[in-house]
């Protein structure tokens, strides 16, 4: 089996597992995890960098783990939330307004109305941090999603912009950090396949504590 299979039987199973957690696990889970995001990871951000963050997060749906108690988290403190539209294979993205309302999308994904603010791709480098959907994640910082490669595009370009703007010495902004809150089913002990067009998030937030990435 080549190594897009491995992914593609991966993503079948992990489809099945993430499905089958009970309800009120998924919200226990993502809401104690998205508590330890704030607490260890963007609470120390803020200070850091001095400032409100630029914070894109996906919007959850489904058996995904709920990213909205993250959201209103963020908001609270005054933080800029960008989230994504899809538009067939490109998925564009916009600021989140104070009580905008959302629309369904591709696949019935929730997501902001055409005519929601964009957040440009020349806007990118002013992103500080990224919350990453993902099926699966191992303990190396490995992630694998459904395949359409929308993160994948997302954040080579968000690198892209950093490399460019840092070369031509236009930007002070640090690159933008990378993020995962997951379910304690989704981690897994094994690695996960990957291919050269694939990143690693640099921290990912479980219920049962952050998961300290190795790099080995």
């Amino acid at each position: 089996m080549d190594r897009v299979q491995d992914k593609q039987a991966l993503r079948d199973k992990m489809k099945q597992i993430r499905s089958q957690v009970p309800a009120a696990s998924r919200e226990l889970q993502s809401r104690a995890a998205s508590l330890l995001a704030e607490l260890e990871w963007l609470a120390p951000l803020r200070k850091a960098r001095g400032r409100e963050l630029s914070i894109c997060c996906y919007l959850s749906f489904g058996d995904e783990p709920d990213t909205g108690y993250l959201l209103r988290s963020c908001k609270a403190q005054g933080d800029r939330l960008i989230v994504p539209r899809l538009v067939g294979r490109t998925m564009k993205l916009h600021l989140l307004e104070k009580h905008q309302v959302l629309v369904p999308g591709l696949w019935g994904i929730p997501e902001p109305p055409g005519d929601a603010e964009e957040w440009g791709s020349e806007r990118y480098v002013e992103i500080d941090a990224v919350i990453i959907p993902g099926l699966a994640f191992d303990r190396w910082g490995g992630r694998i999603g459904f395949g359409a490669g929308y993160y994948d595009r997302l954040i080579a370009q968000i690198r892209a912009q950093e490399t460019f703007r840092e070369r031509d010495h236009k930007s002070s902004n640090f690159p933008a950090e990378l993020g995962a809150i997951a379910l304690r089913e989704q981690i897994l002990e094994e690695r996960v396949p990957m291919e050269p067009h694939d990143f690693r998030v640099d921290r990912i937030f479980t219920p049962d504590g952050i998961m300290e990435i190795n790099d080995a």
